[in-house]
């Protein structure tokens, strides 16, 4: 073979940063953290995010995840389908018909990956805790939710490589047994900030035409006899406090409003 017909080796970027050890930790880091683990897939903003921690380039960051979601995310969701397995035995039927009517439900069936709030809210509900959760999920998206792919597909005349329609979901929401479970135990919203869990909550004015609170009783929370909630306790007694306040600030008003009138 003539050197001229020879494929040219391709010579490395001198620009790209070295994979060091701290920079794999960090990548590790966020493959593995609990707010990765299901879906270890950094978006853009994630990216750029761990460009600035790692001195890496996008590229190196993007081949990095590509290779090692094989290397260290697999055997870790396969040591959870274990635990998943062993664990299904300890949970209630109760709690399993709640996981599974979640799954299926039609409001979740098209991305069965719950959110940081609703993870909560299925907490508080069943009373497992964060890794049974995510051990439940990541077991039976295959045991359950891929078995009720192919059976609609089937059912609908779907080919195996092709997606369901828009036309095939509203079907299905109007045939499903599986409902979306009601929340009992109610969970508010996350805090802006630890010292202030009532922060993110709307000025008691708002409450004037409703006076529900956001955050009901503690005693739904204990209606179970396992969760409570205290800081969403201490958050309803903040915004109590507030409700009395503005309220003795209307009579006040009205008080001050009856003198003038007097005085007139």
């Amino acid at each position: 073979m003539s050197s001229a017909s020879k494929p040219k080796r391709k010579k490395p970027d001198p620009s790209a940063a070295k994979l060091t050890p701290e920079a794999t930790q960090h990548l590790k880091d966020w493959m593995m953290s609990p707010e990765h683990l299901e879906h270890p897939y950094p978006t853009e903003e994630d990216k750029t995010e761990l460009m600035g921690l790692t001195g890496l380039s996008r590229k190196q960051i993007t081949c990095w995840f590509s290779n090692n979601r094989k290397r260290f995310w697999k055997p870790k969701m396969d040591e959870l389908g274990r635990e998943a397995n062993l664990m299904g035995n300890t949970l209630s039927e109760h709690t399993v018909d709640y996981l599974k009517n979640w799954m299926l439900s039609p409001e979740h069936i098209q991305n069965p990956y719950p959110t940081p709030q609703e993870k909560l809210q299925i907490m508080a509900d069943t009373g497992i805790d964060k890794k049974q959760l995510i051990c439940w999920f990541s077991n039976n998206r295959k045991r359950i939710w891929k078995v009720k792919i192919q059976e609609l597909k089937e059912l609908y005349g779907v080919s195996a490589d092709a997606n369901l329609s828009d036309e095939h979901w509203e079907m299905y929401a109007r045939t499903s047994s599986n409902v979306a479970p009601i929340p009992f135990a109610a969970v508010p919203p996350p805090p802006v900030h630890d010292e202030f869990p009532a922060a993110h909550m709307p000025p008691p004015d708002l409450h004037d035409a409703d006076p529900t609170l956001p955050v009901p009783p503690p005693d739904l929370h204990d209606m179970d006899g396992a969760i409570v909630d205290y800081a969403a306790i201490a958050a309803a007694e903040v915004v109590e406090s507030m409700m009395r306040e503005h309220e003795d600030g209307k009579k006040r008003q009205k008080t001050d409003d009856t003198v003038e009138s007097y005085a007139v």
